[in-house]
């Protein structure tokens, strides 16, 4: 039922391209996915404040129906290639691609690896043509593919590490590192994969936070990771405790970012009108799942999905990322329990 009404939904939405296992298939027609309950979204309404506010757009939304109709188990976050590109693991569907414009969306491949397990975050790698980075926290364990979804290397439990793995994030640092986020596991620690060796490596930090509060270095549950080349430093969104701390690549805390009460999965950064915005989405709070952006370090835009645009399935956000298009700002949104999909387009010049 809940299909039948993404398509009536979006039956006047133009038709979208879509491939599988690197063949073409016919043109399908857009689907809705924002509420794939069935209701609709509020018309015309705007969320956030002063010069970063957004609305939804509808059509940059839609996906085509072998994508929409797994979105509801959808469990992952964005990874953003060089070329503008954009990369996503869907849950028992498989690896999506979108395009720079954000109007094309291909199912690159639903192979059997990619299809079970649980893919969660991902991470792109500029090298060998491009390498992704995927996280599976239900199988404990980190896939290394090529951009068509084939199988580079795929890497379980480290030998090293005590009790459950199940890794929720991974990024690439100017070390050529790629730092793992154990978030799910036991030891809520992060350590490193070697690309030449296809082999974790011995370095590792962090643990779990003691007690109810904040604690530098130690995590609550180490959700997300993104490296930020301007200080070569790692950002990791500290969830529980509704903070992203930016820590040095030997683990050594540098700064905090406060979340105003509200969980962070991740955080992403984003060029705009020339200054570097911060992107995070977060789980919960007061105002249930939202995207905060964050100028210096401070929230100064909170955009709610859910409650300002009438976007019914955004209970948790899972994963945002700013993206830039012909110099218009957009915000990516992944939901969760449910799982949703969502362009938010930038209205405040």
């Amino acid at each position: 039922m809940r299909l039948l009404a993404l398509l009536l939904a979006a039956a006047s939405l133009p038709a979208i391209a879509i491939a599988h296992e690197g063949h073409d298939h016919g043109v399908a027609a857009g689907v809705l996915t924002a509420n794939s309950d069935g209701s609709e979204p509020t018309p015309g309404a705007t969320t956030g404040s002063g010069d970063l506010q957004f609305k939804y757009n509808a059509e940059l939304s839609a996906l085509p129906e072998e994508i929409a109709k797994g979105i509801l188990p959808a469990h992952g976050g964005f990874a953003k290639a060089p070329n503008g590109e954009i990369y996503f693991g869907l849950n028992r569907t498989g690896l999506i691609k979108l395009s720079a414009d954000l109007r094309t969306k291909t199912l690159v491949s639903a192979s059997e690896n990619l299809t079970k397990g649980g893919l969660h975050n991902a991470a792109y790698v500029d090298r060998d043509g491009g390498l992704l980075i995927l996280p599976d926290n239900n199988k404990g364990r980190v896939l290394v593919v090529k951009l068509d979804g084939s199988e580079v290397k795929t890497l379980g439990v480290p030998t090293f590490l005590e009790g459950k793995y199940a890794p929720t994030d991974a990024d690439v640092a100017a070390d050529g590192l790629v730092y793992i986020c154990n978030g799910y596991g036991a030891s809520k620690t992060v350590f490193t994969l070697d690309l030449d060796a296809l082999d974790y490596g011995e370095h590792k930090f962090g643990g779990r936070v003691p007690g109810k509060g904040r604690t530098k270095g130690k995590f609550s549950t180490n959700h997300g990771v993104t490296f930020d080349p301007t200080d070569e430093t790692l950002v990791i969104a500290d969830r529980e405790r509704q903070w992203a701390q930016k820590l040095t690549t030997a683990g050594e805390f540098v700064e905090g970012y406060d979340m105003d009460r509200h969980n962070p999965c991740d955080v992403d950064f984003v060029e705009h009108n020339g200054e570097r915005l911060m992107v995070a989405g977060c789980l919960t709070g007061p105002d249930k799942g939202v995207v905060q952006i964050l100028r210096d370090g401070k929230v100064v835009s909170t955009l709610r999905p859910k409650n300002d645009l009438g976007l019914s399935q955004f209970e948790h956000i899972h994963n945002a990322a700013g993206v830039s298009v012909n110099g218009k700002l957009y915000v990516l949104c992944y939901g969760w329990n449910p799982g949703c999909y969502a362009v938010l387009e930038h209205v405040a010049e």
